[in-house]
């Protein structure tokens, strides 16, 4: 379903996150990935050592060097990806959870609001004005989100910004969908990876899906199910489906309950 198209995903943390799945059933289905990571000391030091925990040689893989708060570090990203680029996947998002995720939304700094806008919402667009001209004809764009029509436990300045990240990516359609190039969001349910670990309310989040989710909901293994929704995005037979927003939650957003 990919064969031969090159896929840059963004925001990989380690073997456990969405990004590492997404990435590995892409290549599954044929496509090169490069892949992103904040620093390089992260690439070289962490991550290098979960890889290692997993019996992977990181240097068996493509992975690039990107902080998405700096210009020049986006500028140099697609400077040394391969060209043309297929796909592209948003795996980013950050808040301070001692100020921003405590459940009671008076707490977090205007820097720490400033911050977790800038790095969860509002790097897809500063994103794609570097990289839009190295994207294919009929490329993809796919960004992760999370179900922004409830207000969760803990999750707080961070379900904003999701909602955010979901407007953002309505009006990239609009502007890349002149270029043939499509940006969609996926609604994932909640899955165990280092960034759900940083949420306070995760427990409480986690076991309403398994209440409410018509189709059930595993946190463990359900990261395959995401992975191969964003994998059809990415293909060519989604081809005109844009400014869309896809929930692979098992049902819950039409049966929500916390």
């Amino acid at each position: 379903m990919l064969a031969d198209k090159r896929i840059l995903i963004m925001g990989l943390l380690d073997t456990q996150s969405i990004a590492w799945a997404v990435g590995s059933r892409a290549q599954e289905l044929g496509a090169q990935v490069t892949y992103t990571v904040q620093s390089e000391r992260f690439r070289d030091v962490l991550l290098r050592r979960s890889f290692k925990k997993q019996e992977l040689d990181i240097d068996d893989y493509n992975i690039l060097a990107c902080d998405v708060t700096n210009q020049e570090d986006i500028k140099k990203l697609f400077a040394s990806c391969p060209d043309p680029i297929h796909g592209l996947v948003h795996s980013i998002a950050y808040a301070n959870a001692k100020t921003c995720l405590t459940n009671n939304m008076f707490d977090a700094t205007s820097d720490d609001v400033k911050q977790a806008f800038e790095i969860s919402a509002a790097s897809l667009a500063l994103i794609l004005k570097e990289g839009q001209h190295r994207l294919a004809d009929g490329g993809s764009v796919v960004a992760l989100s999370f179900n922004t029509l409830t207000s969760f436990p803990g999750y707080d300045w961070m379900g904003v910004c999701k909602s955010a990240l979901e407007s953002v990516m309505r009006y990239l359609a609009r502007d890349l969908g002149k270029r043939n190039i499509r940006v969609n969001c996926v609604s994932s349910g909640p899955l165990h990876t280092k960034a759900a670990t940083s949420i306070p309310g995760f427990d409480k989040i986690r076991d309403a899906w398994s209440q409410h989710a018509p189709l059930r909901w595993n946190p463990e293994e359900d990261h395959i199910a995401v992975a191969d929704a964003i994998a059809f995005l990415l293909s060519d037979m989604a081809r005109k489906i844009t400014g869309d927003l896809l929930y692979v939650d098992g049902g819950f957003h039409a049966n929500r309950s916390v």
